[in-house]
């Protein structure tokens, strides 16, 4: 192709090979400019060659491997090319190759070379850029440094933005350069140069501004690229602003010219866009200075606090100069001129403003509480208004306050937690406006003073955040503990989001098969079973899963054991799916066929009672292969008295009565109560139970409860039931953190659950979930609700499951498919239909064969004679035992009055160690 030359002249070399790919910038070839020059030389070579004439040189073997500027290059210096290594490809000597070789390094290096290892050739601009690094160390330099603050630059940035206007900080700061070296500091567009072997200043009288681009290549590699505003000091900054934007433009693009290229006297490079701090960068021939600017951030250490305490953000920046044109004053100077511009003096703003056509905002202010500072000088020099602002922020700040207060203390009544979407009270207090808060002065505060551990650098910022924290699907009562430590642990995991991670893939998948388990097995049960009582766990399904998740984390602490109490709500699932009682024994109770031993067997003796109230103890299958005990405490239809049951149960578990002391381990064993919601306040055993908790005599490191919330007792609403607005307010009484959190919201309640057993291993006390669902039918399944609750219950009418919805929002992420989804269902139903087969066969061959004996499906009480049981004990036992309970520790003295007392305890056994005190009254027992 043809290139147009720069200049009229002579072209003197040839700096690029036959057929070799070029790029933009790069130098192809040398020429002499003028008039007068002498005649071009064939094929390339310099005068000086072609003067002298070839010398005699041995041909290496083959010719094909030698380029043809190696060639002249070779026969003008003499060089012998049967001497000379190619390190082209296949070998190829190149002209590098031959002045290599001139300079003695050629076959030397090639002989040197290492085994390993690989060498690439730089090309093009790869090449041209090393030459310019290369040359780039003749120049003395040295360079100065200067930190300054951002705060007005980024005010009048983001006040151009709000007019529409695109404008980076490299745009100001560009501009700022160009003009403190047009207007202030002309020597810093000075360079040298050597012309006649003479020392010599240059100056161009223009600033020619250099703007370093960083370049990715086609090939994915990367280059530096450095495009010229010409005369960037006595544009506008319109215009400049267009000159810059169409550089930067045409260097991504790969399409910069040659003159696009060239003649810069004063560079820009800016590092601190990849967080670079500061920069001493190379300055190239035909430059007087090199600006390089750092990040913009907080100084080192105030990043966590900088807007906290009032911290401004700084950026620095270095001025390599030419040591020998430039001094070390003058470029300190010009940092100076540059902040000056940058901090909007000399009218620097309002050139930029009016050039684009934008409005000038007024001054920016400092940072708080930079600014109730300069209110205060203010003041202090007889401005009153600036009292008025600093009362207001005061203000303003209390309100804020007061606001953070009512979302952690009532944000629980403006909480989306009932899944029939009930709207919620709300409470005034929650809202900004009646503390006189407005977006402005919310934007002011900044969110780190309030103590508060949501998102956002303003109260403006962190307000959504903190809305949705407290009144989401999920919502707290903790403000009423009257452990401080417990509160501020609370707030920085509620708030911070410690236990509200989303779910992994993995999670998602396990949970969406268990709700499909729990469904699949209620629904088949109403089909087989029609009008049988049941007492099913939907509208509560996540009761399951939330189980499930306490007891893997109960394992995962060190637990051997989990003792569970719960009414007869949801009983059957968690029999099946929590202790792994299989669905066939269920099915039998059913079938009114419990003497099939082969079937199922008699819990802990028998109750007498019906199926929904047994206990059973199961063997509960982790994730990890290992499994952990789980007892379900039988329950015959006192709904709460199994929460002390469970709880004493749960601390005999975790004592161990080797040795003279008995120890107790709290992490050995968990109790898990479930409660109804009309039952928890109603019910004067809960109270009680809740009163020992704390008391070291009945602790058993905290109790997890979970509060089946369908929002109805029997046929009777919730506000003729009790006095408060929720079921689980008598926990409040006993310092116990209360979580509600709606039943259809999978993740949240998993998270609470996680916050819940967090709190329990951290403070070793009761938490109480109330799980806010709903039940999808009467009391039992041959109730009517409709009768008493019609409106309620024609909304649950339509109201999708959960496992329903879960599914459709894992399909809408892609975390599953729809078949995936039906797959399982179908699964299961086929498994649950084959068991309930099976089992009608077996029952119709007992029937056969005679070996059913009563059909009424519940257990029978052991009415059999106990055998006699020996209750003497040895005499000579019993005074060894009255001597250890009488005997004094050293040192110890007793009570005068009790002396006595105790000597006839001494007495008591004669030497044959009968009693010798007086007949025992024989009391009168009744057999109950």
């Amino acid at each position: 192709m043809e290139l147009p030359a720069p200049a009229a002249g002579t072209i003197t070399e040839i700096l690029a090979d036959e057929g070799e790919t070029v790029v933009v910038g790069q130098v192809i070839a040398r020429m002499q400019l003028g008039a007068g020059a002498g005649p071009a030389v064939p094929g390339g070579g310099t005068p000086a060659a072609a003067a002298t004439g070839p010398a005699e040189t041995t041909a290496p073997a083959d010719l094909s491997k030698v380029s043809a500027v190696a060639a002249r290059v070779a026969a003008a210096e003499g060089i012998d090319l049967a001497g000379v290594a190619g390190t082209g490809p296949q070998g190829r000597i190149t002209k590098g190759d031959v002045l290599d070789a001139r300079s003695g390094n050629g076959a030397a290096a090639s002989a040197a070379a290492p085994a390993a290892g690989s060498h690439t050739v730089l090309k093009g601009a790869a090449a041209m850029l090393a030459k310019y690094m290369d040359d780039s160390r003749e120049i003395p330099t040295a360079t100065s440094f200067r930190t300054i603050t951002v705060t007005t630059m980024d005010a009048r940035r983001r006040q151009l933005k709000d007019a529409g206007q695109k404008v980076s900080f490299t745009h100001l700061i560009a501009y700022a350069i160009a003009l403190a070296a047009q207007q202030d500091m002309p020597v810093m567009a000075h360079h040298f140069d050597t012309i006649d072997g003479k020392p010599t200043r240059i100056d161009d009288d223009a600033v020619h501004l250099g703007i370093a681009v960083d370049v990715e290549k086609k090939d994915g590699s990367r280059t530096l690229m450095v495009p010229v505003i010409r005369d960037a000091g006595r544009l506008s900054f319109q215009d400049f602003k267009a000159a810059f934007d169409d550089l930067i433009a045409k260097a991504r693009e790969n399409k910069l010219t040659a003159d696009d290229l060239t003649g810069a006297n004063v560079q820009l490079t800016n590092p601190g866009g990849i967080g670079t701090i500061a920069s001493v960068p190379r300055l190239m021939k035909g430059n007087g200075t090199i600006v390089a600017t750092g990040s913009i951030a907080y100084p080192v250490g105030l990043g966590n606090i900088g807007d906290m305490i009032g911290a401004e953000k700084v950026m620095t920046m270095t001025s390599t100069y030419d040591h020998r044109v430039i001094q070390g004053a003058e470029s300190g100077r010009f940092l100076q001129v540059v902040e000056g511009y940058l901090q909007g003096e000399n009218g620097f703003y309002d050139g930029v403003f009016a050039s684009l056509g934008a409005e000038l905002g007024p001054v920016p202010s400092p940072p708080a509480p930079a600014a109730a500072a300069a209110a205060a000088r203010d003041a202090r020099a007889g401005d009153r208004r600036a009292n008025v602002i600093d009362e207001e922020l005061l203000q303003a700040v209390q309100a804020a306050t007061s606001l953070l207060k009512a979302h952690r203390t009532h944000g629980h009544l403006a909480a989306r937690l009932d899944p029939l979407g009930t709207e919620p009270e709300g409470d005034p207090a929650l809202d900004p406006d009646t503390v006189g808060l407005t977006p402005e002065l919310l934007a002011k505060i900044p969110a780190k003073i309030l103590r508060m551990h949501v998102p956002g650098a303003t109260l403006a910022d962190a307000l959504p955040h903190l809305r949705e924290t407290y009144c989401g699907t999920i919502a707290y009562e903790i403000e009423h503990l009257a452990s401080h430590r417990q509160r501020t642990w609370l707030r920085e995991k509620i708030e911070g989001g410690a236990f509200r991670k989303p779910l992994t893939t993995e999670e998602q998948k396990a949970l969406l098969k268990r709700l499909i388990e729990v469904d699949a097995f209620e629904r088949f049960m109403h089909k087989a079973y029609l009008g049988q009582k049941q007492f099913s766990v939907e509208g509560l399904d996540m009761t399951v899963p939330m189980l499930d998740e306490m007891i893997q984390l109960a394992a995962a602490h060190g637990a051997r054991e989990v003792v569970v109490g719960m009414a007869h709500r949801g009983r059957l699932n968690v029999l099946a799916h929590n202790l792994g009682r299989p669905y066939a024994t269920i099915f039998a109770e059913f079938e009114g066929a419990s003497t099939l031993e082969a079937i199922t067997t008699i819990p802990q003796g028998g109750t007498g009672d019906v199926k929904y109230h047994h206990g059973a103890q199961g063997s509960y299958q982790l994730p990890n292969g290992e499994s952990i005990l789980v007892n379900l405490e039988s329950n015959p239809s006192h709904l709460e008295f199994v929460h002390p049951v469970v709880v004493g149960a749960a601390r005999a578990a975790q004592t161990t009565r080797q040795g003279p002391h008995a120890h107790r381990d709290t992490d050995a064993a968990m109790p898990i109560v479930l409660h109804g919601d009309a039952a928890f306040p109603g019910q004067g055993v809960v109270a009680e139970a809740l009163n020992l908790q704390a008391i070291d005599g009945y602790k058993v490191g905290g109790t997890l409860h979970i509060v089946q919330n369908n929002q109805v007792g029997f046929t009777t609403d919730p506000e003729e039931s009790r006095s408060t607005r929720w079921a689980s307010d008598i926990a409040k009484g006993y310092d116990v953190p209360i979580i509600h959190v709606n039943a259809d919201d999978v993740q949240a309640s998993i998270a609470a659950v996680r916050l819940a057993f967090a709190f329990r291993e951290e403070f070793g006390h009761d938490v109480v979930i109330d799980l806010i669902g709903y039940r999808r039918f009467g009391h039992n399944e041959a109730d009517e609700p409709a009768y008493t609750q019609p409106e309620m219950y024609a909304q649950i009418k339509g109201h999708k499951r959960v496992a329903e919805l879960f599914a459709e929002r894992l399909v809408a992420d892609g975390t599953v498919t729809q078949d995936e989804v039906d797959g399982q269902t179908q699964a299961i139903w086929d498994e649950l239909t084959t068991l309930h087969q099976d089992l009608k066969a077996k029952i119709k061959a007992a029937e056969a064969a005679g070996g059913v004996t009563q059909q009424t499906g519940e257990y029978q009480l052991d009415r059999s004679p106990s055998p006699e049981v020996p209750t003497a004990v040895d005499a000579d036992r019993l005074r060894v035992l009255n001597e250890e309970l009488l005997r004094v520790p050293e040192g110890f003295t007793v009570h005068p009055k009790l002396v006595k007392q105790l000597e006839r305890r001494r007495v008591a056994l004669g030497p044959t160690g009968a009693s010798t005190g007086p007949t025992p009254r024989r009391w009168p027992t009744r057999r109950c």
